[in-house]
């Protein structure tokens, strides 16, 4: 398995070494894609990517962090970057103000574009409008929606413009029921996994297991041949990771 969207950085854990180690030990996992939310964390990814090789960097600002874009270049140009995989997490989302988010948004989408990466998606209740954006400022070297939030009209959307989503602990859930009809409706060869954590997981082996036997139930794919589109999507997706 590849995790494609985690958090290990000095705000969201208490004792990073542990995280890190705890990682590196985890025999399953192939790679892990660890996401900036400012400046600070930004950086943060790219020190441990380049000290441990399961750990690749995606550098951004989060819709409720604040900064700017331009640090996030100038962080791109000033550290060694070659295993900075994508910009984000960028969005917009529900929680704040929507204006000085689309701002950043579409400077984000800019940035993408200028580094040639991809681009990491938070929309929370947002889905429509951060459709809409992409619309009219369009992220050139691919795009996912993290965490993705159930909306098969969305999703359709998504489809059409050659996104991607992926997919984390909220389709085990008990409600999960307009998940379980996205994994069903999915263009398969545009899904990735993540356990987002520690906001959506507390137990890396158990549930990236649980996420990934969903999945495989519902599509009816055998463990071998899911793990192996899954895993390449990822690294067709996040182009500069070398597996």
């Amino acid at each position: 398995m590849i995790d494609s969207h985690g958090h290990i950085n000095t705000q969201d854990v208490q004792n990073i070494n542990k995280e890190v180690d705890k990682i590196n030990r985890l025999r399953y996992l192939k790679a892990f894609v660890n996401v900036g939310l400012d400046y600070k964390t930004s950086r943060e990814t790219i020190e441990l990517s380049i000290q441990n090789d399961k750990f690749y960097s995606v550098i951004g600002v989060h819709p409720l962090y604040e900064g700017n874009i331009q640090s996030i270049y100038d962080l791109y140009q000033q550290q060694n970057n070659t295993k900075v995989v994508g910009i984000g997490e960028t969005g917009i989302d529900s929680m704040k103000d929507e204006k000085e988010q689309i701002y950043k948004f579409i400077a984000s989408i800019e940035l993408a574009n200028t580094l040639h990466l991809p681009l990491i998606i938070h929309a929370n209740n947002t889905n429509e409008l951060v459709i809409k954006t992409l619309h009219e400022n369009r992220p050139l070297y691919g795009f996912v929606f993290h965490c993705f939030q159930p909306n098969i009209e969305v999703l359709n959307q998504i489809m059409q413009m050659e996104g991607y989503i992926s997919l984390g602990t909220p389709i085990t859930r008990k409600t999960a029921k307009k998940s379980l009809e996205v994994i069903q409706k999915v263009d398969i060869y545009h899904l990735m996994i993540e356990l987002d954590y520690p906001y959506m997981s507390q137990n890396a082996v158990l549930d990236g297991k649980n996420v990934f036997d969903r999945i495989k139930t519902e599509r009816h794919i055998e463990k071998e041949e899911l793990e192996q589109i899954l895993d390449d999507n990822t690294k067709r997706f996040f182009k500069k990771m070398k597996l």
